[in-house]
């Protein structure tokens, strides 16, 4: 990644100097590996250039971190360097690129907001999430690399027996005890660890069953509806919402379009989200917003669910949408296909229940 992000770097014209791009570089690192929710929102938003007043608190910060040992960069250089950062996040083996991942997916609205930068931030985000999808829910191994060591040291008895020998009885057990104990200690990290592992993948096969049973129902639970009978223009928000509630775990499985698809998606219509969020019924829009706090959603990256929200606090009425695309930079006469646009809504609802 660093290599590339030298390579991005130059091509955006901010310096050829190669000890210049590294100090680059190392605040890009610093500032990823410290990241929180709230950093990688400010950097979502930043990457996406959406509604930017590079004068706020929060971005004045990001801003100051990732000049490191420089000068802060300009607006322009901030905008590349905060995609820099974020494609770092969410290289697989971050501890944050679940989570990266998913706010890049989400901020895209099924890639009906532009991206201006030298990478391929969406390509990124959708190869991470398959691969934590593949990864997390492999079965876990019973073969370790390393042996576990079950006997007790010999130096360690061989010491404790001198000691006793000496008359230091107490000092000889003592000393053995200690040798058991790092024995004992590595058993039970050892078993901590295969505990952990088969907890964590037994969550993701509850998620799998929970899912498998859903399609073979094929009942639609918050509409009262089956599948087939719900009607075309409410699939897309209506069964990623429930599709999202069996998730367990960022970022989600791997087919979630073949879910989708099967669920009846495929066959509803092409709508802008001004059309769709408008058409959903007012007891459906209580229920999808039920215990999500306002200051949890944001017009960056839950742009359908703040959507919902807009709505209704108009109490279901129209005029929400012209206020919505301003605040969001979307269009809200835009249309998407209904499995990117159920997609999109999925993302978001997984997003705000685990992210």
């Amino acid at each position: 990644m660093q290599d590339d992000f030298y390579r991005w770097y130059a091509s955006m014209s901010f310096g050829d100097d190669a000890g210049h791009a590294e100090k680059r570089w190392q605040a890009i690192d610093a500032l990823v590996e410290k990241s929180t929710r709230q950093t990688l929102g400010v950097l979502t938003r930043l990457a996406f250039r959406v509604k930017l007043q590079m004068s706020a608190p929060e971005i004045a910060e990001v801003r100051s971190k990732l000049g490191g040992e420089l000068q802060p960069p300009g607006d322009e250089e901030l905008v590349m360097l905060a995609a820099s950062a974020l494609a770092w996040a969410m290289d697989p083996e971050g501890s944050n690129s679940a989570l990266a991942a998913t706010m890049v997916a989400t901020a895209s609205c099924g890639r009906l907001r532009a991206l201006e930068q030298p990478m391929d931030l969406l390509g990124m985000s959708e190869r991470t999430s398959r691969k934590l999808a593949e990864a997390s829910r492999r079965r876990p191994s019973l073969e370790f690399a390393k042996p576990l060591t079950t006997s007790l040291d010999k130096a360690e008895v061989a010491a404790a027996m001198k000691l006793a020998s000496e008359g230091d009885q107490s000092g000889g057990l003592e000393s053995v005890i200690t040798s058991i104990n790092k024995v004992l200690g590595a058993l039970a990290r050892r078993q901590a660890t295969v505990e952990g592992e088969f907890r964590r993948y037994t969550k993701f096969q509850d998620e799998e069953l929970d899912i498998l049973w859903w399609l073979q129902g094929g009942h639609c639970a918050e509409l009262q509806m089956d599948f087939p009978d719900v009607p075309a223009e409410h699939r897309p928000l209506a069964i990623a919402r429930e599709l999202a509630s069996l998730t367990k775990v960022l970022p989600g499985p791997t087919a979630v379009l073949s879910l989708l698809s099967r669920a009846g998606v495929s066959g509803a219509m092409k709508l802008s989200i001004a059309a769709a969020v408008q058409g959903m019924p007012e007891a459906w829009l209580d229920t999808a917003l039920a215990g999500i706090d306002d200051d949890q959603l944001s017009p960056v990256t839950s742009p359908i669910l703040f959507a919902l929200s807009r709505r209704k606090e108009l109490d279901g009425a129209e005029g929400w949408a012209s206020a919505w695309g301003k605040l969001t930079s979307l269009d809200p006469g835009s249309e998407l296909e209904p499995l990117r646009f159920a997609e999109a809504a999925y993302r978001e609802f997984v997003l705000l229940q685990l992210g």
